[in-house]
């Protein structure tokens, strides 16, 4: 586990390092990142270059995304999607009970959820989800309405 002393973007290329690392070593081929920009999507891409892991990327909206990117990222076979295209439930006090670990924490729970709700991963194996620059979390995703079935394995890394 690794504790960042401040939360932010400095934190993200560590936290990729990391999420490679523990896939590699735990054999996790499914790796879903929060990406509002696109930028975090572009350093995951570097990162896990060579790797074979199916990366997928949740951002909130399609505007706030170049549109030129997502064409990339489709082409290279990566996941693509918006929280807000996506029809789901993240009941509000569930949410606040993540963000008390961290606003990340919160982040990587949903964007699992997502990707799930989409098909783009199994509910029925492991993946690390990356909310934020600085939170990385093993988690068996589920479905929004089988959202008991979610599991949090392991935290990797979050600021304190």
């Amino acid at each position: 586990m690794t504790y960042y002393s401040t939360s932010g973007r400095e934190n993200l290329d560590k936290t990729l390092a990391l999420v490679k690392k523990i896939a590699e070593e735990l054999g996790i081929d499914d790796v879903v990142i929060a990406s509002t920009t696109g930028f975090t999507a572009k350093k995951a891409v570097e990162t896990f270059s060579g790797t074979g892991v199916k990366l997928t990327f949740v951002g909130t909206a399609r505007d706030r995304f170049p549109s030129e990117l997502i064409v990339e990222l489709k082409k290279k076979g990566f996941n693509v999607c918006f929280s807000n295209e996506v029809k789901y439930d993240y009941p509000e006090p569930v949410k606040m009970a993540y963000r008390r670990f961290c606003q990340g924490v919160k982040v990587a729970v949903e964007i699992a959820m997502i990707a799930a709700q989409e098909g783009y991963v199994s509910t029925e194996k492991d993946l690390i989800s990356v909310g934020k620059w600085d939170t990385a979390l093993i988690i068996k995703p589920s479905i929004s309405t089988r959202f008991e079935d979610l599991t949090i394995r392991e935290l990797i890394c979050k600021p304190r």
